[in-house]
């Protein structure tokens, strides 16, 4: 075995220790807040969690996206982590103004949290951007055991800081968001410490200001990821909405664990596989059939993967109830499959919206994405209004969308003979 296979088939070993612990403090989670949270307490937090990506899923999206994409063969790294800081900055306006909007619609909120809830909202919101742009750089530069430790302790706080604090310190609402600021922070610090090496070294003279390319800085990624956020949170308003905070809390806590397992084979698959699909990518406009295929691979893989984990994870959930589960959640069971299969359909379209960024065919994930969020949302909002077990047969079925719908969308645009340039 040649040493840079070899080197190659160890990047895997960081990568799934990173899931491992994400996992068992999933786990861990899961026992903590079904003890010391009720339903309708925790119904509210999760409605929180869905409204805090915002920054990263949206405002600051291009430049977690750019990062990726670019930051592994850019020469003048000093250069480009502070003008992606200053892009970050500029953009802090927009997200508190709809981290504004956030706290005042809120469901479940009282009048005299809003201004506490948009503070905290934007905080937390700011912080986990920075903390993405800096992984999405340890990332794209294959320094899997650095992005590890920032893995693990964003996991470690996530997972148990809210909570303890909120139990610790008089069990009152805004502890729970305040826990969530802390980790944002610890998330924050530690991925830019990790980068050190990079943005600490001299900005070189003839090195020029970063252009951002339109298609990531402009409003096609923002309009993507804006989609992007409100598929991943949306359920958990709609429930929350339409049929109170106890069921939101029921299903943020089994459907947010389903999500957990699938959202980490996802991200384990994806962070390995990314390297190699991005060189193939590189050769597509000669011969996309190579990078089509690896997608597929990638996509059936981790599609049987998640199911089979999934499955198990509902075999045993019955035991543990009690023993890991609060009784007062045992109505929670109900969204693991559903919940699980949401998470699946939605990682499985990110398979091919990497497909495309690959492929070079930025301006084709618009008609993609946007397509097969518009599906998801209409159905999950329809069926979310007619009726709960409406609802979880919608979500259990979704994964045959990205199927049926992403994948043919996407392999149309990847074999256009002329792509169009980026916006």
């Amino acid at each position: 075995m040649s040493g840079s296979a070899s080197n190659s088939r160890l990047r895997i070993v960081p990568i799934l220790l990173a899931q491992v612990v994400g996992l068992a403090c999933g786990i861990g989670g899961l026992w903590l807040n079904s003890q010391l949270l009720a339903p309708a307490t925790l119904g509210f937090y999760g409605v929180f969690l869905s409204v805090v990506p915002i920054g990263a899923w949206v405002v600051h999206a291009g430049l977690i996206k750019y990062a990726n994409r670019h930051w592994a063969a850019s020469s003048a790294r000093a250069r480009l982590s502070r003008d992606l800081v200053a892009a970050w900055a500029r953009r802090l306006p927009w997200l508190a103004a709809l981290a504004g909007v956030a706290a005042w619609v809120m469901p479940g909120r009282h009048s005299a949290e809003t201004i506490f809830l948009g503070v905290m909202l934007f905080i937390a919101a700011a912080l986990l951007s920075l903390g993405a742009i800096a992984q999405a750089a340890l990332q794209a530069r294959q320094a899997h055991w650095r992005d590890c430790a920032v893995t693990v302790g964003s996991s470690v706080t996530r997972s148990f800081g809210p909570p303890l604090l909120y139990a610790s310190l008089g069990g009152s609402a805004f502890l729970l968001w305040l826990g969530f600021g802390l980790h944002a922070v610890v998330l924050a610090a530690l991925g830019w410490w990790m980068l050190r090496a990079d943005w600490r070294g001299p900005v070189m003279k003839a090195s020029a200001k970063t252009d951002f390319a339109a298609a990531y800085e402009g409003p096609l990624f923002t309009t993507l990821a804006l989609a992007s956020w409100i598929v991943s949170g949306m359920n958990r308003w709609l429930i929350a909405s339409f049929h109170g905070p106890t069921e939101a809390g029921y299903f943020t806590l089994m459907g947010g664990a389903a999500v957990i397992i699938t959202a980490m084979l996802g991200t384990a698959i994806l962070q390995y596989a990314q390297p190699g699909l991005f060189a193939l990518g590189d050769q597509a406009a000669r011969n996309p059939t190579p990078l089509a295929r690896r997608a597929d691979l990638l996509a059936l893989s981790y599609t049987l993967l998640a199911a089979l984990a999934l499955g198990s994870f509902q075999l045993a959930a019955p035991l543990l109830i009690g023993p890991l589960i609060n009784p007062i959640y045992a109505n929670a069971l109900g969204w693991l499959l559903p919940g699980g299969g949401f998470g699946i359909a939605t990682m499985t379209a990110l398979i091919y919206h990497n497909l495309l960024l690959a492929g070079r065919r930025e301006r084709a994930c618009g008609p993609v994405d946007l397509t097969t969020a518009a599906v998801l949302i209409g159905g999950s909002a329809f069926s979310a209004a007619t009726s709960l077990p409406g609802l979880k047969l919608w979500l259990l079925f979704s994964p045959l969308v990205p199927w049926l719908l992403t994948r043919t969308l996407a392999r149309h645009y990847l074999f256009k003979p002329a792509p169009a340039p980026a916006l």
